[in-house]
């Protein structure tokens, strides 16, 4: 989900190279939660692996975080919503339909699937968002995918509105509206469980992402703590407000410890503090972290089942699926997403420039029509 860099920031306003392996770790805990626990209780191993790796739902509580933090920090910086979105659909849309078409191709082809997607299903799955069509999400790892949009559409209105250069008002104000709607919900639900409101509750939990709301508001109060912008009392303050609101309405069972750990690696990262992770593997893992992230998932699965239908052993067989989609996403980064993510910029910038042109002519006429009025 970034490009290489070869030095570490030595401003705000460069990268920072510790955020970066954050992006790679979050990445990596994904991994070896679906090659290992998921995919034994999904498909099973022909034999005992070894060990498991049950804790996934913490990568994505790290990358919430994260996202919180660098995406208030890019738009902050740019000032610009249109620009700030075409950077996210150039950067997340092309890859994405084409990993929902090689998991077309997978379902229809792969005997561990043997389901072919409806239309309806896979023009769903295009948008990013399915869930909130009433689908499932074709590759299961892309649930997070639809709240980042999501979250992306809330920064934007944050700034049209002015309400981004308010950050802790509005995020305490936010996660104030998730613990109160949240908790509303939750006891509506369970004391009339047959009720034709829960669908609406659901939709409206989804669309605005209240259940992870807090994880992002602590990200993006980070954000201006690394910047210097208002006292460190009162941001502190409404991190740990949202900390709380988070696990008051979690229901995913997240340790609270975790998240304090989490959150204090994200901190020490985001201030460059932490020159371990400046390790040169795992900058190249957040290099290819965004395509690592969308075809692990299915097609490891499918090429590890293929490897214990030849008489692989299980570990042999996990550490080369996770050779092979390492592999498969270099390449895709490579000859696929870079590419096509450097022709869509430059087309951008081009019509940028063409509206800006046409804009511009008609008063420059003007300025020539009043000039010469007064020269005659």
């Amino acid at each position: 989900m970034t490009q290489l860099i070869s030095k570490p920031a030595k401003s705000k306003s460069k990268r920072v190279l510790e955020l970066d392996a954050i992006r790679a770790l979050s990445c990596l805990n994904l991994l070896l939660f679906h090659f290992t626990w998921v995919y034994q209780e999904k498909y099973g191993y022909a034999s005992p692996l070894g060990f498991t790796f049950p804790y996934g739902k913490y990568g994505v509580q790290l990358f919430f975080m994260l996202s919180g933090l660098v995406n208030a920090m890019t738009l902050l910086s740019k000032r610009n919503a249109t620009d700030f979105i075409a950077a996210r659909c150039i950067r997340i849309l092309p890859s994405y339909w084409l990993i929902i078409a090689m998991n077309v191709l997978l379902f229809a082809f792969v005997p561990m699937y043997q389901t072919v997607p409806a239309l309806d299903s896979t023009i769903a799955n295009l948008t990013t968002m399915p869930m909130l069509f009433g689908f499932t999400n074709m590759e299961p790892v892309t649930w997070t995918l639809q709240i980042e949009m999501l979250f992306y559409a809330f920064l934007m209105a944050l700034l049209v509105t002015g309400l981004l250069d308010k950050p802790l008002r509005t995020m305490l104000v936010a996660v104030t509206l998730c613990l109160i709607c949240c908790t509303t919900f939750t006891w509506f639900k369970s004391t009339y469980p047959e009720s034709i409101w829960i669908g609406t509750f659901r939709v409206a939990e989804d669309l605005f992402f209240m259940r992870n709301m807090p994880l992002f508001a602590m990200g993006i109060l980070l954000n201006e703590l690394r910047c210097k912008r208002g006292q460190p009392w009162a941001l502190w303050t409404g991190i740990v407000a949202s900390a709380i609101v988070f696990h008051a309405i979690d229901l995913r069972d997240h340790n609270p410890v975790a998240t304090v750990l989490m959150f204090g690696l994200l901190t020490a990262s985001a201030f460059g503090k932490v020159p371990i992770l400046r390790w040169k593997p795992l900058v190249y893992i957040s290099f290819i972290s965004y395509s690592l992230y969308l075809l692990h998932n299915n097609l490891g699965s499918a090429f590890m089942r293929q490897l214990e239908t030849w008489g692989c052993p299980p570990l042999l067989a996990f550490v080369l699926t996770t050779v092979f989609v390492i592999a498969i996403a270099s390449a895709v980064t490579r000859w696929f997403e870079q590419p096509i993510t450097r022709k869509l910029r430059q087309a951008w910038a081009r019509a940028k420039t063409w509206r800006a042109e046409k804009t511009s002519q008609p008063l420059i006429a003007s300025n020539r029509q009043s000039t010469s009025g007064q020269s005659n």
